[in-house]
């Protein structure tokens, strides 16, 4: 029966320094993906298992190397201390991982193999989370239209990172094309002919992602930085036919110095199998939790009750109507219900403050509670109509009456769908 047949190794011999950069960059990359938390449906959570032993090293890292003595999130999450030491305590333990590996390389092993197969992981996991922040987009999940509170919230008030992403949450159209072409980049990385593309195009949009988390200080940037990374690392290998057919207009034929040729009709099948079922199992990982909610676009996707603006048309302390002046500290001017479940009310002074909220329909009463759990409000609601409500609570020693009127957020400028071709 005919093996598989390996095509022979014919670039060029790789030098030391090519051999220890690769070492440390492979050391790199395939513990970041082993050890960096991120839940996925259907895929097995190793790094949350791994997660407890890394962050412990990261805290020590941080007091006795780096002298941290204030207390500091150790946790391996979103562009926290932690992680920023996680990534230092990588690089280190990944460079002894290339002086060990080059003590025992006995010329034995194939890196233009290696390389092949180190880019193929590469190329799938960046492929898979362009597939996560594609559909994120397309979906709506991403950049969801922007709470009431936000809206009703001064541009001076607010910061950059919400700004954007308030911005970016009332154009469906435009996230229906970004997110497209992040689902292009991913099927172009799938596939091995298509697979320099897949990393150019990916390339592009990453380093405008990361330009865009670093300008509007978005809490994703560390983890936008690696993926910027395993494009370099896709591409790099490439620079120089790149080089050739950008700036000598001359295009270089022939494979690469070794990838698999699949000689028997069987393995091809079975090859074609795996593959499948591998592309499968990918999609159907980013496709399930929209399929379970049933959610396919987050703007149509129902609210919480009493979900939106309400104005403030009357605050009744201990019987006494406060009139709607700026300096009363005490007074509400906007009462806000946001869908992810918090009661938010807005001071007269345009100062908000947040409260987890739990609605009992049956008793009709909120019950709200500041994070850090020190006030909390036993609220009683009478709805009067569709868009009147009123409110009956105590605070501190004061009984309190509140009137409340919906606002029609949805009819704000910036929500409305305007589109012309000119200005006249």
């Amino acid at each position: 029966m005919k093996p598989l047949l390996i095509k022979s190794e014919t670039g060029p011999a790789w030098t030391g320094a090519e051999k220890g950069l690769f070492r440390w960059v492979f050391g790199f990359v395939v513990l970041f993906i082993l050890t960096l938390p991120f839940p996925h449906p259907l895929i097995p959570d190793l790094p949350g298992l791994l997660a407890p032993v890394f962050e412990r090293l990261a805290a020590f890292t941080g007091h006795n190397l780096f002298g941290i003595s204030r207390p500091f999130v150790s946790r391996l999450i979103s562009d926290s201390t932690g992680l920023y030491l996680h990534v230092f305590n990588l690089l280190v333990i990944s460079l002894l991982i290339a002086f060990t590996w080059g003590r025992a390389d006995r010329k034995t092993l194939s890196y233009h193999r290696l390389l092949y197969w180190f880019r193929v992981i590469a190329a799938y996991y960046l492929a898979y989370f362009m597939l996560v922040y594609g559909f994120n987009k397309v979906f709506k999940w991403q950049f969801y239209i922007p709470e009431p509170n936000t809206l009703y919230t001064t541009v001076g008030e607010s910061y950059r990172d919400i700004l954007y992403w308030s911005t970016m949450g009332t154009s469906h159209s435009y996230n229906v094309f970004l997110g497209g072409a992040e689902l292009v980049a991913a099927l172009l990385l799938f596939f091995k002919r298509s697979r320099l593309a897949g990393a150019l195009f990916a390339a592009a949009l990453m380093l405008n992602i990361l330009m865009i988390n670093l300008s509007f200080n978005i809490n994703v940037k560390l983890f936008s930085s690696f993926l910027l990374i395993l494009c370099l690392v896709l591409i790099a290998p490439e620079w120089r036919r790149l080089a050739r057919f950008f700036f000598q207009r001359r295009e270089q034929t022939g494979r690469h110095p070794w990838e698999p040729v699949y000689a028997r009709k069987q393995t091809k099948r079975i090859y074609f199998f795996v593959k499948t079922a591998l592309l499968c199992w990918l999609l159907a990982s980013t496709l399930f939790v929209y399929v379970k909610t049933g959610n396919y676009n987050d703007d149509l996707d129902p609210r919480p009750p009493f979900h939106g603006a309400w104005e403030v048309t009357n605050f009744i302390r201990n019987n006494d109507t406060l009139p709607p002046i700026l300096t009363d500290k005490t007074r509400w001017k906007r009462v806000f219900v946001h869908r992810k479940g918090y009661l938010i009310i807005q001071g007269m002074n345009d100062g908000m403050q947040d409260f987890k909220l739990v609605t009992d329909t049956i008793q009709k009463q909120w019950l709200a509670e500041d994070e850090a759990g020190k006030e909390v409000m036993d609220i009683r609601y009478e709805k009067k109509s569709d868009s009147l409500m009123n409110l009956f609570t105590i605070i501190g020693n004061d009984s309190v009456q509140v009137d409340l009127k919906m606002l029609d957020w949805k009819s704000l400028p910036v929500m409305k769908k305007e589109f012309e071709f000119s200005v006249d």
